[in-house]
């Protein structure tokens, strides 16, 4: 998928971009975050707020900080 996705990249340098057509492909969740690493050389945090921040993963989004919230909750529950 990296390569697939790099003339996008290379093109349009938006990661927004990049995103969409990742997700257009079926190239979700961790494949996406990595291929995101590899195609801007960078790492994995990085990668990260590229892959939550475009508009396109708001869905992805959305599940991740409910996530953390319920784990954040339940630790709290526990003290």
């Amino acid at each position: 998928m990296r390569e697939t996705s790099r003339p996008v990249w290379e093109a349009t340098g938006d990661t927004d971009a990049l995103q969409q057509f990742l997700k257009d492909n079926g190239c979700h969740g961790a494949e996406a975050v990595f291929v995101t690493m590899g195609l801007l050389d960078c790492d994995l945090a990085e990668a990260q707020r590229a892959f939550f921040s475009a508009p396109c993963r708001d869905a992805e989004r959305r599940f991740h900080n409910d996530a953390l919230d319920l784990l954040a909750k339940d630790a709290s529950d526990d003290a």
